[in-house]
């Protein structure tokens, strides 16, 4: 009797694997560079798969963020990311999504999306650079 082959393994990501090959641009020391490494560890850690999450971005050098993974991105307009991302959960909840923006993006411009997310309380994370000069805005 012929018996099924086995299961692949499943073998875990690491950080390297949810980074794309595009070099970052932002400035020497600014801190989104440690929000991305720290981004990719997580989803690492969590044992998650890139084409299983989708980061949302708004407008801003924070929001360059989906460019630098290999997950599935989405780079929208000035403070409307939660809006999109929220939509997104909601038609593929299936899926780990996470929204990055600035605090002009956050705060300002999107800051009725932002209470309102907190509201609906859609399963998504939300991480805010604030860099203290709102410059790109």
């Amino acid at each position: 009797m012929n018996q099924p082959a086995p299961a692949a393994a499943f073998e875990a990501p690491a950080a390297k694997d949810f980074k794309s090959s595009y070099k970052p641009i932002w400035c020497p020391g600014c801190g989104d560079f440690s929000v991305l490494s720290s981004l990719t560890k997580a989803l690492a850690t969590l044992g998650l798969r890139p084409e299983n999450v989708a980061v949302i971005s708004g407008i801003g050098c924070s929001s360059r963020i989906p460019a630098y993974t290999t997950c599935y991105g989405f780079h929208g307009v000035h403070g409307r990311a939660l809006a999109t991302a929220a939509g997104l959960k909601l038609a593929r909840p299936d899926l780990t999504v996470v929204v990055t923006g600035g605090d002009g993006d956050g705060y300002s411009i999107g800051g009725n999306h932002f209470l309102h997310a907190c509201r609906r309380n859609v399963d998504l994370t939300y991480v805010v650079m604030d860099n203290h000069v709102y410059g790109m805005t």
